[in-house]
C-alpha cells in the first residue's frame, strides 16, 4: 500500500510539471506571429517499375531501379524484381522462373531473342551477364500471337545499353576480398560514340565469382517418417560439408544502329560470354556428434570420406540484324540472327566407405561436350487500320542444331588400408586411375529442329480501352 503512494505521488509531481511547462509553451506562442507554410517539398520519389504502353502486361524496371542495390550481374539485378525466382543461389542465378513454374516454361530473350543454354530446356543462366550492360528489365506476363507459345509462365527480356544510351565511356575497377583470404576482381569498360552518321557501342566485363560455403548436419531417429525429438531420438550420424564455387566470367558486347532520311533504320549487335568455373564440393560423415578428422586415429568415428570436383567452361555468342522500313503505309522489318552455345565440362567424384576393413575405394569420372547452335529469320509487318486499330502479321523461320557427347568411367578399389593410422597418414585425395571412358545410355547423340511460325492480329486503342486478338501457328519438326 505504501508503495502505491509513493507511486501515486510522483506520478502526480510529474503532472504537474507538464502542465507548468506547457503554459509558459502556452504563454511563449502568443507573443511571437504564428508563420504559415503554404508549399511543401518533397525530395527525390517513389521507386518502382514503370508500366509500358504494350496491351500485353508489361512491366519496365529501369536501370535507376537497380542501381540502389548495386548488383554485379543481371542475376543479382533480377533478384529485386517482384515474380522472378531461381532454382538456387550457389556462385550464380541459375534457372530463372515466374510463377513457381520450371525455367523450361520463362522464356529469357536477350535484347528480344532466345539465347541458348546448357541445360535440357536449353534456358540461359542470366547471372552471366554484368549488370553494367543492362538498359532495362521487361517482365511480360502474358503470351501474344506475336510471341512464341512457348512461354506459359511469362517472358523474361533482358534489353542491354545501345549506342544511343552513352556518349562517351566510363572505367570501374574493384574487387571482393572474402574472409577466408580470397579476392576476385570486378573490371568493366563501356564507350559510346558516333560513328558514320549512327551510333557505336563497345563494352567489356571481367567478373571474379566466389561463393564458399560450409554445411552441418546432425541426423536423429532411423526413419524419416518419425516426428523426430532431439530430446529422446537416438542420435544417427553427423555429416560436415563444404562447397565452394570459384569462377569467372568474361564478356563483350558491341552494337550500331543508324537511321536513315527516309525513318529507316538498321542495327546490328554481337555478345560473347565466356564463363570459367570450378566446384569443389567435400563431405564427411561421422557416428559421433563431437567426433573430428583427428579423432579417427582413436575411435574410427569417420563413416565415409566423399570428395567431388568439376570444371566447367561455357561459351555463348551471337549476332543478329535488324533493318525496319516504310511499306505502304506501314512499316516492316527483317531480323536475322545466329546464336551458339559451346560447353566442356569434367566431373570427377571419389568415396571412401570406411564401414569395414579392408577400405573400399570408388571414383567415378564423367566428361561431357555441348555444341549448341541456331539461326533465325524473322518477317513482321505493321499496318494501321483506321485511327484506332493497328493489324501486324509475319513469319518465323528458326534452326536448332545440338550435339552432345556425355562419357563416363566408374572404378573400384579395395585400399590396403587395414587401420585408422595409415588413412591419417594418407587422407583421401583426388586419385587418377587409366580410365575407360564409355558412352552413357543417349548420351552421343545429334538432335536437329525446324520450325516454321505464321501469325496474325489486331490491337485496338482508343481513351476508352484497348483490346487485342490474334492467332498463331506453329510447325516443328525434330529429327
Amino acid at each position: 500500500m505504501k508503495d502505491f503512494k509513493i507511486k501515486a505521488l510522483v506520478a502526480a509531481l510529474a503532472l504537474c510539471n507538464l502542465t507548468a511547462y506547457a503554459e509558459d509553451d502556452a504563454k511563449e506562442t502568443t507573443k511571437k506571429d504564428i508563420e504559415v507554410s503554404d508549399k511543401i517539398v518533397v525530395y527525390g520519389e517513389i521507386g518502382y517499375r514503370n508500366r509500358s504502353d504494350e496491351l500485353a502486361p508489361t512491366l519496365e524496371y529501369s536501370q535507376e531501379y537497380f542501381q540502389r542495390f548495386e548488383p554485379l550481374t543481371a542475376g543479382d539485378a533480377l533478384k529485386r524484381v517482384p515474380s522472378v525466382t531461381f532454382l538456387s543461389d550457389v556462385l550464380e542465378s541459375d534457372g530463372a522462373r515466374m510463377r513457381g513454374l520450371s525455367p523450361a516454361y520463362t522464356k529469357v530473350l536477350i535484347n528480344g531473342e532466345e539465347v541458348p543454354g546448357a541445360g535440357a530446356d536449353r534456358s540461359f543462366f542470366v547471372d552471366r551477364i554484368p549488370a553494367e550492360l543492362i538498359e532495362r528489365v521487361e517482365i511480360i506476363r502474358s503470351s501474344s500471337a506475336n510471341r512464341s507459345a512457348d512461354a506459359i509462365a511469362g517472358t523474361l527480356n533482358i534489353v542491354l545499353r545501345d549506342g544511343y544510351s552513352l556518349d562517351g565511356g566510363y572505367l570501374r575497377a574493384g574487387g571482393l576480398l572474402y574472409d577466408d583470404g580470397e579476392f576476385k576482381e570486378s573490371l568493366a569498360a563501356v564507350y559510346g560514340t558516333e560513328l558514320a552518321g549512327g551510333r557505336l557501342l563497345l563494352g567489356a566485363n571481367l567478373q571474379g565469382r566466389y561463393n564458399p560455403k560450409q554445411k552441418n548436419s546432425l541426423r536423429y531417429g532411423d526413419s524419416p517418417e518419425n516426428n523426430i525429438n532431439f530430446q529422446t531420438e537416438e542420435f544417427d550420424n553427423r555429416e560436415d560439408q563444404s562447397d565452394t564455387r570459384d569462377g569467372d566470367d568474361t564478356s563483350l558486347n558491341s552494337s550500331y544502329e543508324i537511321v536513315f532520311d527516309d525513318d529507316s533504320q538498321f542495327n546490328i549487335s554481337a555478345m560473347w560470354v565466356d564463363t570459367e568455373r570450378t566446384e569443389d564440393e567435400r563431405s564427411f560423415e561421422y557416428n559421433d556428434p563431437t567426433a573430428t578428422n583427428n579423432d579417427i586415429v582413436n575411435g574410427g568415428n569417420l563413416e565415409t570420406d566423399n570428395a567431388n570436383v568439376k570444371y566447367i567452361d561455357q561459351t555463348n555468342y551471337n549476332i543478329n540484324t535488324a533493318y525496319e522500313f516504310p511499306l505502304l503505309s506501314g512499316t516492316s522489318k527483317f531480323k536475322f540472327g545466329f546464336a551458339r552455345f559451346e560447353e566442356s565440362v569434367y566431373e570427377e567424384e571419389v568415396e571412401l566407405d570406411t564401414s569395414e576393413l579392408p577400405m573400399v575405394f570408388e571414383e567415378e569420372q564423367t566428361k561431357s561436350e555441348i555444341d549448341d547452335k541456331e539461326w533465325t529469320l524473322q518477317w513482321q509487318h505493321s499496318q494501321p487500320w483506321g485511327d484506332s486499330k493497328e493489324i501486324q502479321f509475319g513469319a518465323f523461320l528458326q534452326n536448332k542444331k545440338r550435339d552432345s557427347e556425355i562419357l563416363e568411367s566408374q572404378n573400384e578399389l579395395e585400399l590396403a588400408l587395414t587401420s585408422w593410422e595409415q588413412y591419417a597418414a594418407t587422407p583421401l585425395t583426388l586419385a587418377t586411375f587409366n580410365s575407360e571412358y564409355e558412352a552413357v545410355t543417349g548420351g552421343v547423340n545429334t538432335l536437329e529442329e525446324d520450325r516454321f511460325d505464321l501469325f496474325a492480329l489486331v490491337k485496338h486503342k482508343d481513351d476508352l480501352f484497348a483490346w487485342e486478338l490474334g492467332v498463331r501457328w506453329e510447325s516443328c519438326i525434330s529429327r
